[in-house]
C-alpha cells in the first residue's frame, strides 16, 4: 500500500491570476467550532490547535461563503481537471466521483464557475474540502522532531517524513495536523488507482515512505 501527497503538476497556481468575483475567503472558516477570539483558534481533542482560517485542517468549513465565479487568467485553453487558488483545490465532477465512491459523504464539494477575463464560461469545477484528520506519521521512523509544546513536526531540510500504514489504513483523502503549514491532502494508493482509471487529468503525486 502506497501513501501520497497530492498536488496540481500544471503549475497553474503559481503561473495563473485569479480573481474571485464574489465570496469572502475570510468567512470560510471551520463550522461548529468555538475559536477564543484574543488568539483566533481552538484547542482539538488531539491536543492541537485548529485555526479560524481557511487553509486545509481536515475538518467541514462554512463553504457558502466560497465565491461562485472565479476569473481565470491567462490565455484560453483546456484546463486540467484539478486546479489550485488561494491554497484550495478546484476539481471536476469525474474526481468529485471518485472521491465520494471511496469515502462517500464525508468531503465537501461546492460548485464554482471559472470565466475568462473577457467573462465567457471556461469549465465548471467544484472546490474541494477535505474532511478527515489522521495523526499518520510514524514516531519511530519519522527523522522529524516532533515539539512536545506545539505538538507538530519541526520540518528542516534533513529530515523525512514515514507513514504508518496502521494509523492510515482505512482513510482515501486526509489532512495530517501535525504537520505545519501542509495544505494538500494525503491519499491512499487505492485513490490513486481510481483517478488513474477515471482519466482525471492535472494530479501529480509524491510518495511518501511507509511503514
Amino acid at each position: 500500500m502506497g501513501v501520497y501527497s497530492i498536488y496540481d503538476d500544471t503549475g497553474e497556481a503559481y503561473l495563473t491570476s485569479t480573481k474571485a468575483v464574489d465570496g469572502d475567503f475570510d468567512l470560510v472558516v471551520p463550522i461548529g467550532v468555538d475559536f477564543d477570539p484574543g488568539i483566533g483558534a481552538a484547542l482539538m481533542d488531539d491536543g492541537l490547535l485548529l485555526q479560524r482560517r481557511s487553509t486545509y485542517q481536515g475538518v467541514p468549513v462554512d463553504m457558502s461563503h466560497l465565491p461562485t465565479k472565479v476569473i481565470w487568467g491567462g490565455a484560453k485553453r483546456k484546463l486540467t481537471d484539478i486546479q489550485r487558488t488561494r491554497s484550495t483545490f478546484l476539481v471536476r465532477d469525474n474526481f468529485r466521483q471518485v472521491v465520494e465512491r471511496l469515502e462517500p459523504g464525508l468531503h465537501q464539494f461546492q460548485p464554482v464557475e471559472l470565466v475568462w477575463k473577457d467573462g465567457s464560461h471556461a469549465a465548471n469545477f467544484f472546490w474541494f474540502n477535505p474532511c478527515a484528520r489522521v495523526d499518520g506519521m510514524d514516531r519511530d521512523h519519522t527523522t522529524f522532531e516532533l515539539s512536545e509544546k506545539s505538538g507538530l513536526w519541526k520540518r528542516t531540510n534533513k529530515g523525512r517524513f514515514v507513514a504508518s500504514l496502521a494509523k492510515v489504513a482505512g482513510h482515501h483523502v486526509w489532512i495530517d495536523p501535525r504537520i505545519s503549514a501542509f495544505s494538500y491532502p494525503f491519499v491512499s494508493e487505492a485513490f490513486r488507482s481510481a483517478m488513474a482509471d477515471a482519466g482525471v487529468t492535472g494530479i501529480g503525486y509524491h510518495e511518501i515512505e511507509v511503514v
